[in-house]
């Protein structure tokens, strides 16, 4: 059970973050955001989803292969 909701709390993250990604471009003035916004979404937020996206779904995937992979050999 604490594995579901470790998943599905990663997964409501990584879908959160992402949707900001996506309102920091449809809502980007004309003169662009400021360098302290820039670097924010640079190192904080792309890096937050990006993590989140490995641990939820790469992760597992590498596991069911490297056991399948054991198992075989």
């Amino acid at each position: 059970m604490a594995r579901a909701r470790t998943s599905t709390v990663l997964r409501w993250i990584h879908f959160l973050f992402g949707l900001s990604i996506s309102g920091y471009f449809l809502l980007m003035p004309a003169d662009g955001w400021s360098d302290t916004v820039n670097g924010v979404y640079r190192t904080g937020i792309i890096g937050i989803v990006f993590w989140t996206g490995v641990i939820r779904w790469q992760l597992p995937r590498l596991r069911r292969w490297r056991a399948q992979r054991a198992r075989g050999a």
